[in-house]
């Protein structure tokens, strides 16, 4: 069974701060990597995640930054999305629905 999924740009920095292997944004990632899901993005959501992963507080090395950014536009589904005029409750949400 194929699974399509949009990840969160939480999931990302969870996984990469988590220390616990079991951790379900872990196993999210692990799951991504071994192919089991496969990433729907767009370029405005890897922008976000870019920047987001990239702030000095977490600290993340840049290689570790570009290996899941690479992985998620090798691996993954580049989509084009077209307004929905849905209104949601945090508008920077809506780049991931």
């Amino acid at each position: 069974m194929i699974c399509y999924a949009v990840i969160d740009t939480n999931i990302l920095v969870s996984a990469l701060l988590s220390k616990n292997e079991s951790a379900a944004t872990v196993q999210v990632m692990v799951q991504l990597l071994s192919g089991r899901i496969t990433p729907v993005y767009s370029n405005e959501i890897i922008a976000e995640y870019r920047e987001v992963l990239s702030r000095k507080k977490f600290q993340f090395p840049t290689e570790q930054i570009g290996y899941f950014l690479r992985a998620i536009e090798k691996f993954g589904i580049l989509v084009d999305p077209t307004p929905t005029g849905m209104i949601l409750p945090d508008m920077k949400d809506l780049p991931f629905f």
